[in-house]
């Protein structure tokens, strides 16, 4: 029964298909061709795909698809999409970050910072401890295997200490831990598919990249305001009691600490040689042009491969720092199929072949007439901020490009439109209030800690906070950078 249930999206999927095509086959004197009504009737088919059945087989199958609209030949579609260099730097950067972890750096890395002194008989202390050290390892790791890390780091102390499903403090270190993980998903393009993703998505539409430090000097500070709101809601909002932290004894869980082993070295030192290479253009771009001049014609993608070839090939104790085997069945290959499927659409969207944008911006005309760019923004990352947390973070991260940078490019400068998309690229991480939104939320919940109706309710107040903050700070913030 349940197979002949879930077989009727596929059914569905077809039939929108079909009745997007006949009508924007009709739309032909706003800017779109027949190659384009397929091409877009096709991505929001698999939109639906996604919601219903996941990224991986979904996203091949309408890869295969497109090749049928005539938008673009065989071989473009495959540079576009497996052969496109964010995919390549996606795989690579998935790949380090399991050596990260099957070489124990996130879990001395987290255990350092919840065994210093200032912790000791002080609660909020600890969980601000132990949330930085979260975000901290959540810039530069894949999300998943981070928050897998710290929700068993949390059960273990909160068993220990006696804490049950019961206590509002163990409710709010899950509920920390939940928060922190996507808001620092966003943070930085380094390891995370989804805004790297979202940022070469804008990139192909406005002509203009948008460089990785100035993303930072936003998604970084704006995490750490999201670490502050996190930390008052958990204070004024759910008031724990914290009396039983009192038995949390540092010194001896510092003395369970371990060195990190050679492999463990090897592994960090090759990981942040890469994202010194793939930073160092931002800074060295008027000093050494020359040396700016040969990073840029590599490219990203090569030097992640490169990384990984090295972390491979490297023997320590006669064994590699990581072994190949190991990385291909541990790396998500959903996320690799969807980030190859999204590019191409990306790149298809823009080409004259299809006039996508063109009726995309037409469509949205009469909207964009009547308010200014600044709130039509701010409507669009609301949309942003509020749908990521009931459907897919990528699918929304998206849509909030796909549909807002042509709108905004219609009445806005390119570094506006640039600022509104790095927030988008942050914003749409922060699918917390269900399962629906990311499956974080369904790790975070598997324990028992807390409960979906605790899940929406907090979750959907820190959002609310989080896009004032946005609004007031880090929207200005990104205009000037951008």
């Amino acid at each position: 029964m349940k197979k002949k249930s879930k077989s009727i999206h596929i059914l569905i999927a077809a039939v929108l298909f079909l009745a997007l095509k006949l009508i924007l086959d009709r739309c032909t004197g706003m800017g779109i061709t027949p190659a384009g009504a397929s091409t877009l009737s096709l991505f929001i088919a698999t939109i639906y795909l996604w919601l219903t059945y996941g990224t991986g087989w979904t996203s091949m199958l309408s890869i295969s698809a497109l090749a049928f609209t005539g938008i673009m030949p065989a071989s473009t579609i495959m540079g576009n999409s497996f052969g496109n260099s964010t995919t390549v730097i996606c795989i690579g950067t998935l790949i380090l970050c399991v050596a990260l972890e099957e070489n124990g750096v996130t879990t001395l890395i987290s255990n350092w910072f919840i065994t210093r002194k200032v912790v000791s008989k002080r609660p909020y202390v600890f969980l601000f401890m132990f949330l930085l050290a979260n975000l901290v390892v959540c810039y530069f790791m894949e999300a998943t295997a981070v928050m897998i890390i710290f929700l068993a780091l949390a059960k273990g102390i909160l068993d220990s200490l006696g804490y049950t499903t019961e206590d509002k403090f163990a409710k709010a270190l899950y509920l920390g831990v939940l928060w922190i993980t996507c808001v620092g998903n966003g943070a930085t393009p380094i390891g995370h598919p989804v805004p790297l993703l979202m940022l070469n998505s804008m990139a192909e539409m406005t002509g203009a990249p948008a460089s990785w430090v100035k993303y930072m000097l936003v998604g970084v500070p704006l995490s750490l305001v999201t670490l502050v709101l996190t930390l008052l809601v958990i204070r004024f909002v759910l008031r724990p009691d914290c009396s039983k932290y009192d038995a949390y004894d540092v010194e001896e869980r510092r003395k369970n600490l371990q060195k990190l082993s050679r492999k463990g070295v090897a592994s960090v030192v090759v990981y942040l040689a890469l994202i010194v290479v793939w930073l160092l253009p931002d800074f060295i771009g008027s000093v050494l042009p020359q040396v700016e001049a040969v990073l840029d014609r590599v490219g990203a993608s090569i030097f992640s491969l490169l990384a990984v070839a090295i972390v491979c090939a490297i023997r320590v104790d006669g064994e590699p720092v990581l072994k190949y085997e190991t990385a291909v069945k541990k790396i998500s290959w959903p996320t690799v199929f969807f980030i190859a499927c999204i590019f191409l659409y990306a790149s298809a969207f823009n080409m004259e072949t299809g006039g996508i944008n063109v009726f995309l911006r037409n469509l949205v005309s009469p909207i964009t007439s009547s308010l200014s760019a600044t709130v039509l923004a701010a409507v669009f990352l609301f949309f942003v901020i509020v749908a990521t947390n009931f459907f897919s973070n990528g699918v929304i991260g998206t849509i909030g490009i796909s549909v807002g940078v042509p709108a905004l490019m219609a009445i806005a400068p390119v570094g506006f439109v640039t600022a509104y998309g790095v927030l988008v690229a942050i914003l749409c991480n922060m699918g917390v209030a269900t399962p629906g939104g990311s499956g974080f939320v369904a790790l975070a919940q598997k324990d028992g800690y807390i409960t979906g109706g605790e899940t929406l309710k907090f979750s959907m107040l820190v959002i609310l906070l989080m896009y004032v903050a946005v609004m007031l700070i880090f929207w200005p913030i990104a205009n000037l950078l951008f």
